[in-house]
């Protein structure tokens, strides 16, 4: 999930939010499949085969194994491939579901790219520096959709900022979209598809909200402390449900979700879990 920290350098140690005094050289932003380079046999293909193949082979819990994936890049760039060859006239034709399913698989499979093109790496915002944020680059090859009609190639920004959440108005994107970062939503182990988002974003949101480690409820209190996109994006919640607390008890376990119904929003006290930066890189023996 991209997050709007623009405040925030680049360079700074996971979990501190205050301002850095290092400034780290991008690598170079890799290209997903130009028009020089796409197979002239890619096609768009609804049910993401590949891409669920490459995530149930490489997501290991809420950690994503990218150096076995460097391996064997070839994988995902046929991935991109795919992506890459849908124009603007198809995506029309498409039910919601379907889009919101296409621009999700986007984001995260293009995410991954840029960890995977320049890995070894501790944190994906390593890739940029204050004042060219990884998530400004523009290297998805995707121009005919630029949100500003400039014809240029997209960011991480774009796709989530400017097409998923204004369209889509849904908040549950935010448990769905992975920012290659500990305290991101975990990746899902398969990829969205139209016929089954529903199901997968309500799955998806269960299981961020009943992550401890994420999210935490502390119904003798009346307090929940929970990740810090509940504040970056508080405005998306509010409009869905009225509140956070309200928005969180549709999709928090039942236990929890009791009390926060049974409780005025205005008597439920926020708090918000630092957020780690870290890549969601697998844990390996040393």
């Amino acid at each position: 999930m991209l997050l709007q920290l623009l405040s925030v350098p680049l360079c700074v140690t996971p979990l501190v939010t205050g301002l850095g005094a290092c400034a780290v050289e991008p690598a170079p932003a890799p290209s997903s499949a130009s028009a020089a380079t796409r197979p002239s046999d890619a096609e768009h293909d609804p049910t993401y085969a590949e891409w669920t193949t490459i995530l149930r082979d490489h997501v290991a819990g809420d950690r994503f194994d990218y150096a076995a994936l460097k391996k064997e890049s070839a994988r995902l760039d046929a991935v991109l491939a795919r992506l890459t060859v849908v124009t603007p006239t198809q995506l029309e034709g498409w039910s919601r579901d379907e889009r919101m399913a296409f621009w999700i698989n986007v984001y995260n499979a293009h995410a991954i790219k840029l960890v995977v093109d320049a890995y070894p790496i501790e944190s994906i915002r390593d890739l940029g520096t204050l004042l060219n944020k990884v998530w400004d680059k523009r290297f998805i090859d995707l121009p005919a959709f630029d949100p500003d009609g400039k014809g240029r190639k997209l960011s991480l920004d774009d796709v989530e900022h400017k097409i998923l959440r204004p369209t889509f108005e849904d908040p549950r994107v935010h448990a769905a979209v992975n920012c290659a970062s500990e305290s991101c939503p975990a990746l899902r182990a398969e990829a969205f598809t139209g016929k089954d988002l529903q199901r997968q974003l309500d799955e998806q949101t269960r299981a961020w909200l009943a992550d401890p480690t994420r999210n935490r409820f502390e119904a003798s209190e009346k307090r929940l402390r929970v990740s810090q996109i509940f504040d970056w994006f508080r405005k998306d919640f509010v409009d869905a449900a009225g509140s956070v607390p309200e928005w969180i008890a549709k999709y928090a376990p039942e236990k929890e979700a009791t009390w926060l119904r049974a409780t005025s929003p205005d008597g439920v006290k926020l708090a918000y879990l630092d957020y780690s930066w870290k890549l969601n890189d697998v844990v390996r023996e040393r």
